[in-house]
């Protein structure tokens, strides 16, 4: 069974298709009047279609049924281009538009109000990108900011794992994060680890308010943001949001993620 042409149909036709199958003129029989109304230039197609559907057992009040479940669904769903956006960085194509990554994760801090969850792989030279973020943080002091970064044993480095991630914060603070405010930071401890059981925190992405999120190839370097190739989706539903938010603190909550105390 197909349905490619009922998915074609706009929410309204789908409605008028509903109503007619239901009690109107197609309750009765397929007709290319009532069809033409309903389909206009595709009529021919969704006759075809319904004939298909008919022939293999489906009942018109069934048809009806099924053309009103996919209007909802869409309704439920809206317009996929309101709710995601290609993030594309890197040299111009002819006819595709690209974004640098950077402006869109300002843009999507300059929006936060409760939340901001910042998930990377590599960090370097992040004063510039960190500096909105930090600024956000100063003028929302209730602001809650999460950075969720891989803390990772130099090739032959022999020291404790408490060692390694006390000079990661003395480095963070040093380097990347210079103001007085701030965020909390966690990190995977298998990152720590050595032999096979040895595991990174890769993910990139930004969760704002539970409402968007930024998923990218980019790390947080200003060759990421700004020059490399680099391919996202801006997420604007809050399942997808909430639901990357509750599995980053899921981590957290069941000890498989580690905070690193900023305040040495």
């Amino acid at each position: 069974m197909t349905t490619t042409v009922l998915h074609e149909l706009s929410s309204d036709s789908l409605r008028a298709l509903a109503a007619s199958l239901r009690q109107g003129p197609l309750a009765t029989g397929l007709t290319d009047h009532a069809l033409h109304q309903i389909a206009g230039a595709n009529s021919a197609q969704l006759r075809a279609q319904l004939e298909e559907l008919l022939r293999e057992g489906w009942s018109t009040s069934a048809l009806s049924l099924l053309a009103t479940e996919i209007a909802e669904a869409r309704e439920r769903i809206g317009d996929p281009s309101l709710l995601f956006e290609l993030v594309l960085s890197g040299p111009e194509a002819p006819g595709v538009p690209t974004q640098d990554t950077a402006a869109t994760m300002q843009a999507l801090i300059g929006e936060a109000r409760e939340e901001i969850l910042l998930i990377g792989y590599a960090v370097h030279n992040a004063r510039s990108l960190f500096a909105p973020l930090a600024e956000r943080m100063r003028a929302i002091p209730s602001m809650r900011v999460e950075l969720y970064l891989d803390i990772s044993r130099p090739y032959s480095d022999t020291s404790l794992d408490s060692e390694i991630v006390r000079r990661f914060a003395l480095e963070f603070r040093a380097t990347h994060w210079p103001w007085p405010t701030l965020p909390m930071l966690y990190y995977d401890p298998r990152a720590l680890t050595q032999g096979r059981e040895r595991a990174s925190l890769h993910a990139k992405c930004i969760i704002v308010d539970r409402t968007s999120a930024l998923v990218t190839s980019a790390n947080f370097t200003e060759a990421a943001q700004k020059r490399n190739i680099e391919v996202g989706v801006l997420i604007r539903h809050h399942s997808h949001a909430d639901r990357l938010v509750s599995y980053f603190h899921g981590l957290r909550a069941s000890g498989q993620l580690k905070e690193c105390h900023l305040t040495y």
